[in-house]
């Protein structure tokens, strides 16, 4: 049937792989960066930027699973 959606699902595993990998990117470089780096203002930058982006990364992989879901 045309309008069942069937095309999508290739689609939403992409996307949904695509955050899921930069999220846990983003965790373990945050983590690295907190044990491993020197307490510079480059690395405290960097690592609020990684925060920042495994946090909206959670939350994105929650609106794909609820929109998928619905």
């Amino acid at each position: 049937m045309p309008g069942d959606g069937a095309d999508l699902m290739p689609r939403f595993k992409l996307i949904f792989s695509t955050v899921a990998a930069l999220t846990v990117l983003a965790l373990i470089l945050n983590v690295l960066l907190a044990t491993l780096g020197n307490d510079s203002e480059q690395v405290r930058a960097t690592a609020e930027a990684c925060s920042t982006t495994y946090k909206m990364g959670f939350g994105a992989i929650v609106g794909l699973i609820g929109g998928r879901v619905t």
